[in-house]
């Protein structure tokens, strides 16, 4: 595996990835990873990072760990926009999510714009950059989940203005707009745990209970593994009760880049 660090995708936000690419000449697909933090904090060289640029890369697919902007407040949007905003955070809350409306507001309409011009940027430089198709993954972990997720069966007011992708994993997330799923939509794997304190399994449940009610295909693996943070071992390390190694499960989902591509 090699890295090409901080290429800039995004001047105007002064937003960047580091791409980690297979020995060999070209990757067959990519896939982008989204850190956590709450739309807050984390960065993108998180040790995590390497673990999962390992196992993909040699499966001849390449990583682009990206930054995206945190703390994004409404005053960022134009009116309009902020009312959309609202409502959605509003109607979020009616259907029984319990998270904190810090990972459904202004912030994560942000992380979904920032991740839409990365899957862009790869559209127009993958070649380039050693990529041969150009098929996109999402791997995010916890806010970076929730807005690959949410990238994947975008906000109505953002589907035109943003680009989905191929395929989704994420980790300690959640569907927070669960009324935008569709039977066409991008194939998602969804991986949590119980005693969440930060998005409780529930959460998950409500987009996987509204997924199997209308056909998408999105799919909750229950670890059965208390916790928020540590689900992101649990899916380096553990092993599904079909003894099939979790990281493995994550790899075969991506695989399908590499089929259509």
């Amino acid at each position: 595996m090699k890295c090409v660090p901080d290429i800039i995708y995004d001047p105007a936000h002064e937003l960047a990835f580091d791409l980690y690419l297979p020995d060999s000449l070209k990757a067959d697909a990519c896939v982008i990873y989204a850190h956590g933090g709450g739309f807050r904090r984390g960065h993108r060289g998180h040790v995590e990072v390497g673990h999962f640029a390992d196992a993909l890369t040699a499966q001849g697919l390449a990583v682009a760990s990206i930054s995206y902007r945190l703390r994004t407040e409404m005053s960022a949007f134009d009116d309009d926009d902020a009312s959309y905003i609202e409502a959605y955070i509003a109607r979020s809350q009616k259907i029984g999510l319990t998270l904190s409306p810090k990972l459904y507001g202004p912030a994560f309409i942000a992380a979904i714009e920032d991740m839409s011009k990365a899957i862009e940027y790869l559209w127009v430089e993958g070649e380039r950059l050693g990529i041969a198709s150009r098929k996109i993954g999402v791997l995010g972990v916890s806010a970076g989940g929730i807005a690959g997720l949410a990238l994947a069966y975008p906000p109505m007011q953002w589907v035109r203005r943003v680009s989905r992708p191929d395929a989704v994993v994420a980790i300690s997330a959640a569907l927070v707009q669960p009324w935008r799923l569709e039977e066409n939509g991008p194939p998602c794997l969804m991986f949590h745990g119980p005693r969440d304190r930060i998005i409780d399994l529930g959460n998950a449940q409500l987009g996987a209970a509204r997924a199997q009610q209308i056909g998408a295909p999105v799919t909750l693996i229950d670890t059965k593994v208390n916790g928020h943070a540590s689900q992101v071992d649990v899916i380096l390390d553990g092993t599904h009760k079909d003894g099939t190694p979790y990281i493995q499960m994550v790899i075969d989902h991506f695989a399908r880049l590499r089929e259509e591509a």
